[in-house]
């Protein structure tokens, strides 16, 4: 009877562990996917606990900062509004 028990319990371990992983994406692959990265870091944030430290969230994170930094850098800058500088 015991020995049913611990094959079944370990039957159902095996099963769980071989479930798919979810495919792991570097930083590069989502910040050429913006719908994908919103996605992601929308499931990230819903739960922090269990997927925040993923690698994943962690690339997706990245690559958003990354996006909006660059984002801000190439904005170009306004004219100057002295005209003459030189006739003050």
């Amino acid at each position: 009877m015991r020995v049913r028990l611990l094959l079944a319990v370990g039957g159902l371990a095996l099963l769980a562990a071989c479930t798919p992983a979810e495919p792991t994406h570097d930083v590069a692959y989502f910040k050429a996917h913006a719908d994908e990265r919103t996605a992601q870091l929308g499931r990230c944030r819903n739960d922090p606990g269990g997927l925040g430290q993923t690698p994943n969230c962690v690339n997706a994170n990245r690559a958003d900062g990354e996006v909006t930094s660059e984002k801000a850098w190439s904005t170009p800058k306004p004219a100057s509004r002295v005209q003459k500088p030189g006739q003050l």
